[in-house]
C-alpha cells in the first residue's frame, strides 16, 4: 500500500525519524491535575483495557514523554506487560463524546485522549492530548479525537472523523496515521480490544493517574491557545448549574511577562476610570494571583464591595483595543487585563480577564471577544457581548459567567451598575499601581518545566503548542496565511527587551531543531544593514526562544548576529524563498501581521508551531535570488511588504518591492 507518510519522505527526499521521546521532562503536577481529567460520568464500553496491534503488541504511552501537562504524548507499539501505560478506556459518550457512533480511546494512566491532528508535521501527527482538545483542559468536545466506533467491538480500524480515508496504523513502533481504504483496511490498520471491564456505565472510582500524589485543581490556565481540534465545535452556554472555577490565588507571576502582556492605554478615551462594578450590590472582583503567570485567565468573582483596587475597573470607549463606536472594554484598574468572553471554553469557565487584544503575551490589537455593547457615559447596563448573539453575562453563585438572554429585556441579575470612580472622556494618565510591584525582579519565571507552581504558557499558547484550532485567536503562532492590516510604520514603539526570560531547557531542544538536511546558500553570516548586524538574544523571547524581537546592533562577531539563509528543506519547499534563520538558536524569521503593529517581526519555531511541530509557513519565508548577497527582505505571506531598521529594531512596512529604499536593503555577509 502507498503510505500517506512515504508520500512526504518521497516530496522532500529523507526519512521522517520517529519522534523522539524526551524522558527529561518535568511535570507541573497542578497544570497536570487540571489539563487530564478523567469523566466518571461517561459511558466506556470498555476500561483498563488493552489495545493490541497487528503484531500482539500493545499501544503503550509515557507520561514523561510529553509536554509539562501530560499533553503531546506519542503512543508506542510496545511488547503487552500489563502496565498501567497499556490500559485504555473506551468512551462512546459523555463530557467529551456526543456524537453516536464514535469513541475516545483514553489512557487510564493519564486520562489524555489520543488525538490526530493532521496539520502537524508527519510522524507526528498522532499524540495524546487532553480530552476535549484545550491545552489546559477546558475544552468540550473535538472531532480530532472522535474515531467511528461500533457498539463493543473488540477488532476495529481507528478511523478519524475529522479526515476521510485515514487510518491509524503501527510505523516502526509508533502509532502513527496514512491513507487507507476504510472498508478494507489492511491487517496492520487493525487493533484488538483485549481484556479489561466491559462497562457500559458512567465510570466510577478514577485510575490511578501518573500525579496521584497530587489533588489539586486551579482555575483553567491557557486562554485561546493551543487546541487539539481540527475543526470549531460548537458550545453551549453556561447555565446556573455550571459549576464556578476553583481560586487558589497562589499563582506564582513572571513580573517580566505580567509587565509585557498587561500594559496600560494611556491613549485610551476612558467613559469611568477606577469605578467598581456591581451586581445586587456586590462588587465584580479581581485576584491577580488567581490567573496564569502573566496575570491572564483570571476568574472575576461578584463579593461584598470593600474599595479595594481588585475591585476597579476602567471602562473604555476607544483606544489601541477598541475601534468599534457604542461598544467598550471592560478593564481591570489593578491588573490592565480586559474583561473577555471566549464561548469555546468549558461552560463555567468562560468568562475571564484576558491580556487587553486576545493575546497571551500582550501583542494583540482589538478582538469582538472583549467588547460589550456600551451606550455613552450609561452607568446602568447589562454586559452584552458582541462575539455571540443574545449572550448576557450574569452573577452565577458569586462568579461572572455568561447566559442564554433577551438583549432587550434584560433580568434583574444581568444587570450591572457602574458605581464611583472618575468619569473622564480624556485619555488616561498615571497607571494604577501595579499587581506586582511587591514582586522582586528576580522572581522565578515560571516555565513549563517547573513542577509544583503554575504552568507557564507561551503566547502560543497556546501553550505547549498542542495542534491549535482553526479558530484560534489568541495564540501566537505563526500566520499560515495573508492577512490583511497595516504596516508597522517608522513611528511605531519597538518591542521591550528584558532578556531576563528563564528558559526551559527540554521545551528548547523540542521547539527549536536545526534541520540537518537544508540546503544552505550561507552558513553563520552577518545580515547587515546600514553596517550594523542584525541580533538575536536568546534570552528576550519566551522559555521556549520563541518570539523573540530582531535588534540591529554594531557588529562584534558573536553568535547571536549568524544567520543561515536556508533555500530548501524541511520547512522550506518554495523554489525563489528563503529561511533566514539564528544560527544561535535555530529560529526562523517570522512576519505575523495579526501582532501588534511595532511587534510584527519576531524569531519563531521553524514551520510556525510553538512547539517545533510545524512543517512550512509563508510567514517565514521571503523571496530570495540564489545566493544574492544584497537583498530586500520581501514578504510573501503579505504583498508589498518589506523588513527595515526602525530605530534600532528590525521591523515591517509597506514598499516598493520592485524599487526599495537604503534601509530596505541588507547585506550578506559570509
Amino acid at each position: 500500500m502507498v503510505r500517506a507518510t512515504i508520500i512526504a519522505l518521497l516530496s522532500v527526499g529523507f526519512a521522517i525519524a520517529a519522534p523522539i521521546h524526551p524522558r527529561d521532562v518535568t511535570l507541573d503536577p497542578v497544570a497536570t491535575a487540571q489539563a487530564q481529567v478523567r469523566d466518571d460520568t461517561a459511558t466506556r464500553a470498555f476500561s483498563a483495557a488493552e489495545i493490541q496491534a497487528s503484531n500482539g503488541q500493545c499501544l503503550s504511552i509515557d507520561p514523561d514523554s510529553g509536554d509539562f501537562r501530560e499533553n503531546l504524548i506519542p503512543v508506542s507499539i510496545l511488547p503487552c506487560n500489563g502496565s498501567a501505560g497499556q490500559q485504555w478506556d473506551v468512551i462512546t459518550a459523555g463530557v467529551h463524546n456526543n456524537v453516536p457512533g464514535t469513541a475516545l480511546f483514553v489512557s487510564s494512566l493519564t486520562q489524555g485522549c489520543l488525538n490526530f491532528d493532521p496539520r502537524r508535521a508527519a510522524g507526528n501527527q498522532v499524540l495524546l492530548f487532553s480530552c476535549g482538545g484545550r491545552a489546559d483542559g477546558g475544552g468540550t468536545v473535538t472531532n480530532s479525537q472522535l474515531f467511528t466506533f461500533a457498539s463493543n467491538s473488540t477488532s476495529i480500524p481507528l478511523l478519524p472523523t475529522n479526515q476521510a480515508d485515514t487510518c491509524l496504523f503501527s510505523n516502526n513502533g509508533l502509532l502513527d496515521d496514512t491513507s487507507c481504504d476504510t472498508s478494507s483496511p489492511a491487517a496492520d490498520e487493525i487493533f484488538t480490544i483485549v481484556g479489561g471491564t466491559t462497562d457500559s456505565s458512567s465510570g466510577s472510582a478514577a485510575s490511578a493517574s501518573a500525579i496521584t500524589d497530587v489533588a489539586v485543581a486551579i482555575s483553567s490556565s491557557v486562554a485561546v491557545t493551543s487546541a487539539a481540534s481540527t475543526s470549531s465545535v460548537a458550545v453551549t452556554s453556561a447555565s446556573t448549574t455550571s459549576s464556578a472555577p476553583l481560586i487558589t490565588a497562589t499563582t506564582v507571576l513572571d513580573p517580566a511577562a505580567v509587565a509585557q502582556a498587561q500594559v496600560r492605554d494611556d491613549t485610551a478615551t476612558r467613559a469611568f476610570s477606577a469605578a467598581q462594578i456591581q451586581s445586587n450590590g456586590q462588587c465584580l472582583t479581581v485576584n491577580a494571583n488567581s490567573g496564569d503567570f502573566r496575570e491572564n485567565l483570571i476568574p472575576i468573582t461578584i463579593q461584598d464591595c470593600d474599595g479595594s483596587t481588585g475591585q476597579q475597573w476602567d471602562v473604555i470607549t476607544a483606544g489601541v483595543h477598541n475601534n468599534v463606536p457604542g461598544t467598550a472594554l471592560f478593564v481591570s484598574s489593578l491588573t490592565q487585563g480586559c474583561l473577555n468572553f471566549d464561548p469555546r471554553r468549558a461552560a463555567g469557565n468562560q468568562v475571564l480577564l484576558f491580556s487587553c487584544g486576545g493575546r497571551a503575551d500582550g501583542g494583540g490589537t482589538v478582538t469582538n471577544s472583549q467588547l460589550f455593547t456600551f451606550a455613552n457615559n450609561s452607568t446602568t447596563i447589562p454586559l452584552v457581548t458582541t462575539s455571540q448573539a443574545n449572550t448576557c453575562l450574569f452573577n452565577n453563585n458569586g462568579f461572572l459567567d455568561d447566559t442564554s438572554c433577551d438583549t432587550s429585556n434584560p433580568t434583574a441579575d444581568e444587570i450591572f451598575n457602574i458605581v464611583g470612580g472618575t468619569a473622564d472622556s480624556s485619555s488616561g494618565s498615571a497607571a494604577p499601581t501595579s499587581a506586582i510591584t511587591d514582586v522582586a525582579s528576580s522572581a522565578v519565571a515560571t516555565s513549563s518545566s517547573v513542577a509544583a507552581t503554575s504552568a507557564a504558557t507561551t503566547s502560543s499558547v497556546a501553550a505547549t503548542s498542542a495542534a491549535t484550532t482553526s479558530s484560534v485567536a489568541a495564540t501566537s503562532a505563526a500566520t499560515t496565511s495573508s492577512v490583511a492590516v497595516t504596516s508597522a510604520s517608522t513611528t511605531a514603539s519597538a518591542p521591550l527587551i528584558t532578556a531576563t526570560t528563564v528558559l526551559d531547557p527540554a521545551a528548547v531542544a523540542q521547539a527549536q531543531v536545526r534541520d540537518d538536511t537544508a540546503t544552505r546558500a550561507f552558513s553563520a553570516a552577518q545580515i547587515q544593514s546600514n553596517g550594523q548586524c542584525l541580533t538575536v538574544n536568546a534570552n528576550s523571547g519566551d522559555f521556549r526562544e520563541n518570539l523573540i524581537p530582531i535588534t540591529i546592533q554594531d557588529c562584534d562577531g558573536s553568535a547571536g548576529q549568524q544567520w543561515d539563509v536556508i533555500t530548501a528543506g524541511v520547512h522550506n519547499n518554495v523554489p525563489g524563498t528563503a529561511l533566514f534563520v539564528s544560527t544561535l538558536t535555530q529560529g526562523c524569521l517570522n512576519f505575523d501581521p495579526r501582532r501588534a503593529a511595532g511587534n510584527q517581526v519576531l524569531l519563531f519555531s521553524c514551520g510556525g508551531r510553538a512547539d517545533g511541530g510545524g512543517s512550512v509557513t509563508n510567514s517565514q519565508l521571503f523571496t530570495f535570488a540564489n545566493n544574492s548577497t544584497t537583498v530586500p527582505l520581501v514578504t510573501t505571506s503579505q504583498a508589498n511588504t518589506c523588513l527595515f531598521s526602525n530605530n534600532g529594531f528590525l521591523d515591517d512596512t509597506s514598499c516598493d518591492t520592485s524599487n526599495p529604499t537604503a534601509d530596505e536593503l541588507f547585506t550578506i555577509v559570509p
